[in-house]
């Protein structure tokens, strides 16, 4: 990829950022919005690091450097992101700090191979570009699915889970739970699902306003239970049709 070429979809990237920081900021998903701001504000110093420096430095100077530089930034940023959402780390987020690291790794085992030693058994150092090999393909590769999983892991809001403290209401959502999961076909799943909120509810009413810690307990029971049962059937309170395999998988993303 050329400097050029890099410089025109790092720009891009800057402008995509500041769209999910706004959308997030609009959304009132404040955890989402800390990441975005995060990630457009160190992605936007790397940029004007990549414009000021690296397009002006002599071609030897770049490759010194370059990678070393471009390894430090997705290792930095799976460190920042792991920070803002680590009492809340979803299972896409997850997997973008993963993939953050293993950029950040092979970055460096490119740097080694074009600047030290290299890694595909060659006499000298891979300086030339006409030197090019596999390993620098998937540096690319890693990148453009890390862009992608990043813009999901900054969209994609966690799932939703009862955190009342109010008995009547969370019997109230254990109810709207019960008839959503109605609408599903007879499954295993759907039928653990209705176990639990059976349970789930008798705990609930259970609750007969005495602050004793038996009922706290029951209570405490029946939300969990509510919970899973949520997870289960992939429940949302604006959802009115039970979802289907694709949507089950954006779902486990999501938790």
């Amino acid at each position: 990829m050329s400097m050029s070429t890099a410089y025109i979809i790092s720009l891009m990237w800057i402008l995509v950022l500041a769209g999910t920081t706004f959308f997030n900021h609009k959304k009132e998903r404040n955890t989402l919005f800390y990441s975005s701001l995060f990630a457009l504000s160190f992605y936007l110093l790397a940029h004007v690091t990549n414009t000021l420096y690296f397009t002006t430095a002599p071609l030897k100077e770049v490759l010194s450097s370059y990678y070393l530089f471009y390894a430090a930034v997705p290792a930095l940023a799976a460190l920042g992101l792991f920070i803002i959402n680590r009492k809340k780390l979803t299972v896409i987020m997850q997997i973008t700090i993963a993939l953050l690291c293993l950029e950040g790794i092979i970055s460096y085992a490119i740097h080694i191979d074009r600047n030290v030693v290299a890694l595909n058994a060659a006499v000298v150092p891979n300086y030339a570009g006409a030197s090019k090999w596999w390993l620098w393909d998937i540096r690319n590769i890693i990148s453009f699915i890390d862009n992608i999983s990043i813009m999901l892991a900054l969209t994609l809001p966690r799932i939703y889970q009862v955190k009342t403290d109010d008995v009547e209401e969370a019997y109230s959502i254990q109810t709207n739970v019960e008839n959503y999961a109605d609408k599903f076909k007879p499954s295993s799943k759907i039928d653990m699902t209705k176990a639990f909120l059976e349970v789930s509810g008798e705990n609930l009413c259970f609750f007969d306003g005495v602050e004793s810690q038996k009922n706290k307990n029951a209570a405490k029971v029946g939300l969990l239970l509510l919970n899973e049962a949520i997870k289960l059937c992939c429940y949302e309170p604006h959802r009115t049709k039970p979802v289907n395999v694709f949507g089950r998988f954006i779902y486990w993303l999501r938790s």
